[in-house]
């Protein structure tokens, strides 16, 4: 069956009225993602707590033995070629069981023999 150009017009979005709904939608998620920030802070901060928890228990060999695997975690991320992001995610660890050994006295030659 022909069509015969009869049937009624759908009017289009302009394209600056569908970039401002998308601009629009973007800022209402920013904004939810913003408000729930707060309690992301909270929940890393609490994580970051217990892991110091647990590195308080360990003996000098097992924090030496954490900050080894940190170390190697990111050094092989480092080498793998991973993005900034992960490098950086995956430096949280060294730092925090690198701190962990510093502030029990392990010296720095016992870390690196």
């Amino acid at each position: 069956m022909a069509k015969n150009g009869t049937a009624p017009t759908q009017e289009r979005e302009t394209p600056a009225e569908t970039a401002d709904d998308g601009f629009k939608a973007l800022l209402d998620r920013g904004r939810s993602v913003a408000d729930q920030l707060p309690d992301v802070v909270d929940d890393a901060r609490a994580a970051l707590d217990a892991a110091q928890v647990q590195l308080d228990l360990l003996s000098d060999r097992g924090v030496i033995a954490a900050v080894g695997f940190a170390a190697g975690i990111a050094t092989g991320l480092f080498l793998a070629g991973a993005p900034r992001f992960i490098l950086a995610v995956s430096m949280i660890p060294l730092a925090v069981t690198t701190r962990a050994a510093l502030t029990r006295g392990v010296r720095l030659s016992r870390l690196v023999n």
